[in-house]
């Protein structure tokens, strides 16, 4: 459901990132999203648990490969 989703702008709000690294993020599959027309989507669960693997400076440490959940 769409209710579920998050746009990559709340995405970057939520994390505290900008939302062009967020773009990016996406398009390179290290976030996992879909796109919705000119829109790319994320699971909320997901950004919830992302925030909760952020490091005190909010940072994910990933080593290039999608982030698995």
């Amino acid at each position: 459901m769409i209710e579920d989703k998050l746009t990559a702008r709340q995405t970057a709000e939520a994390l505290g990132y900008h939302i062009n690294h967020v773009y990016r993020l996406l398009a390179q599959g290290i976030i996992p999203g879909e796109r919705l027309g000119n829109y790319w989507l994320v699971d909320r669960d997901l950004v919830e648990k992302l925030k909760a693997r952020q490091d005190e400076n909010g940072r994910l440490h990933y080593d290039g490969r999608p982030i698995v959940i």
